[in-house]
């Protein structure tokens, strides 16, 4: 288990030097088995090896070690992790150019080799108040299979079969919706 947390650690830390997260936004969480390492109710995610801002989950959400409590994402974590065998990591982030395109419910299409083999299609889940069941839903619903999601209003999430990988996925995204908003920006300036 400690080397899942050290994993956990380092990933969002990576995720928060990248710009992907800022002060407390956004959440990170693995599976071990029948159990979940999830970021803490209001844990800032570079400061997550500090006590208490690693929460430990059954798969139904009870708390099974930690000061504080999960996210208030958990339900969507576990969601996830219920309905797909294949995800050992979920990160929730509200990187700047993909959060804007799920604000305006707008599509991010793939763009390089990677995003089309990677992304493929990026569904958008409706708008939900954060934290509950139907958003939860939702999520589960539109991610029956692929690996990221825009949020409408509420930034992305995306899943791998390990936390390198749901990384590699959060950074992928946001890289393809800043190409998606800078082919935008110039088809825009060449019709100007």
């Amino acid at each position: 288990m400690e080397s899942h947390f050290n994993e956990l650690v380092q990933a969002a830390k990576k995720i928060y030097s990248k710009g992907l997260v800022h002060s407390n936004i956004g959440n990170i969480s693995c599976r071990v088995g029948e159990k979940v390492l999830i970021s803490a109710l209001g844990a800032p995610l570079d400061s997550l090896d500090q006590e208490g801002n690693v929460a430990v989950t059954d798969l139904n959400g009870n708390l099974l070690e930690g000061e504080k409590e999960p996210s208030s994402e958990k339900l969507m974590h576990l969601s996830l992790y219920n309905a797909r065998d294949d995800i050992g990591a979920v990160i929730h982030t509200h990187s700047a150019y993909a959060s804007a395109f799920g604000y305006l419910k707008k599509g991010i299409y793939p763009v390089n080799p990677e995003s089309v083999y990677l992304l493929r299609k990026v569904p958008i889940v409706p708008p939900f108040m954060y934290g509950t069941q139907e958003l939860a839903d939702s999520v589960q619903k539109h991610l029956k299979e692929g690996k990221a999601a825009l949020l409408s209003g509420h930034g992305i999430i995306t899943v791998g079969e390990d936390l390198k990988e749901a990384v590699h996925i959060a950074e992928l995204i946001e890289e393809t919706a800043k190409i998606n908003y800078l082919v935008a920006t110039l088809k825009a300036s060449e019709r100007g």
